[in-house]
């Protein structure tokens, strides 16, 4: 019977998807030779083997290979848009350091979106074809679910009614069970797992689980435990990692993707240098206009509360006069958001000079050398300072889970609108459950856009 992690299927499929990605690099060139003049197709070889490989490892560690395994269904196109968008933007960047004089830029998207296309039709197929055959009650893995409560009877219904994930409750034991008892069972039956599912609340009353697991041990059964902990955190999501040479499961709010968390700080350095340049260039008329107006530096420094609690300087325009931190407690009952920030529209505190450069929205540009840094980010949350973070409340921390941005979906939402503290961060926290590149991307669009408006930059 095919079993849930054959590396020999993952090969095959692999292996498929190889000559698949061939095909599709070769009927591109035969499709845009009929438009215009095209080299040989082997002197496109860098352009094919580029995001090949990318595309072989996003594949690999997001299961896209691993189609007996019932997780491989869910959110599948997604999957497979995301690994080529990946795939395709890095490959393209190997082409751009590595110049080669035969390269089409028209021949390379079209051999992506034909990748595309044909490796999604591929895996709607063996979707259908893999459902089809565990509907019919074929190449199912019979488990034993040993537990009681509404966990396992939660657990029973997710498996009875989903037979494409390819499991069967072949026995059900309760856990009065005594191991001896245990032990026979499992002699007499054929069970190729057994699936623990213990309540918290009963082990307390002195359950061990220890010799059940002992006996699937020396049995040679697979055994999963369910931990039920996960049932005490409302939207924290839990994954197993190996941590000290010891496993270990850990929750987290904020999606621990490493690939992504890699491209976005890519994304942050490419982003980061080019806001260096512009802030370059405007440098020098800045400085001599808030030089000529007001006292003191051109850059101002402030602590701000960066990625769970961490502090740092960040850099601004100065826009204000010299006492205005002195000045911001006679101001406190002018603030016109409820909670723990501060803001009013036409702050005395603020310079000629400064009311211009904030109108303009360029007062920030310095932050990209706190993105360059590693910081802050192009997309993120405000960072508070630690004045405002002494007022959060316990669930506000949760903004402060990330590392800050210079935009983020506050500031593309209105922001001269929102009144409400609470309102904000829950915008925050919506960017934090959803993040995404793509999340990202649209942003910063956005952001551009009501740069153009000069939507509540006051």
């Amino acid at each position: 019977m095919l079993k849930e992690h054959s590396s020999f299927i993952k090969q095959i499929i692999a292996t498929i998807d190889c000559l698949l990605l061939l095909a599709a690099f070769y009927i591109s060139h035969l499709i845009i030779l009929q438009f215009r003049t095209l080299h040989p197709v082997l002197h496109y070889w860098l352009m094919f083997v580029a995001p090949l490989g990318f595309y072989l490892y996003f594949a690999w560690t997001r299961s896209l290979f691993s189609i007996l395994h019932f997780s491989w269904m869910r959110g599948l196109v997604r999957r497979i848009f995301m690994i080529f968008a990946l795939a395709g933007i890095l490959g393209a960047a190997i082409l751009y350091i590595m110049p080669d004089p035969h390269e089409s830029r028209l021949l390379y998207m079209s051999f992506i979106l034909l990748s595309f296309l044909f490796i999604t039709a591929e895996k709607l197929i063996l979707l259908k074809t893999v459902a089809g055959i565990r509907r019919k009650n074929h190449n199912l893995t019979p488990v034993m679910l040993f537990g009681r409560g509404r966990e396992a009877a939660e657990l029973m219904h997710k498996i009875r009614t989903h037979p494409e994930w390819g499991l069967r409750i072949a026995q059900t034991v309760d856990i009065a069970l005594s191991p001896s008892e245990f032990e026979n069972i499992i002699k007499n039956s054929y069970v190729e797992e057994v699936f623990f599912c213990i309540p918290r609340n009963f082990t307390k009353g002195g359950f061990k689980i220890d010799s059940f697991l002992k006996i699937c041990e020396e049995m040679g059964r697979p055994a999963r435990v369910f931990l039920n902990i996960s049932s005490a955190t409302s939207f924290a999501r839990w994954e197993y990692h190996q941590f000290l040479d010891r496993p270990t499961i850990i929750s987290h709010t904020v999606e621990l993707d490493p690939d992504q968390l890699i491209f976005k700080r890519c994304f942050d350095v490419i982003g980061g240098s080019v806001g260096l340049i512009f802030l370059i260039i405007a440098y020098v008329p800045l400085a001599l206009l808030i030089k000529f107006t007001s006292k003191g530096p051109v850059f101002f420094r402030q602590v701000r509360v960066g990625k769970n609690g961490k502090r740092f300087i960040i850099y601004k325009f100065r826009t204000m006069y010299l006492d205005a931190e002195k000045r911001k407690k006679e101001l406190e009952s002018n603030n016109e958001l409820n909670g723990a920030i501060f803001k009013i529209k036409n702050d005395p505190r603020i310079t000629p000079a400064g009311r211009l450069i904030r109108r303009l929205s360029i007062d920030e540009l310095p932050q990209f050398i706190n993105v360059l840094r590693g910081e802050m980010s192009l997309v993120g949350t405000r960072p508070p300072t630690p004045d405002e973070v002494s007022k959060y409340e316990k669930w506000h921390h949760r903004r402060i889970s990330i590392k800050p941005g210079i935009t983020g979906l506050w500031q593309v939402s209105g922001r001269s609108k929102i009144t409400d503290f609470d309102e904000i961060v829950r915008l925050d926290l919506k960017y934090i459950d959803t993040w995404s590149i793509w999340q990202d991307l649209k942003i910063i669009l956005r952001t551009i856009f009501v740069l153009f408006q000069r939507d509540g930059a006051y």
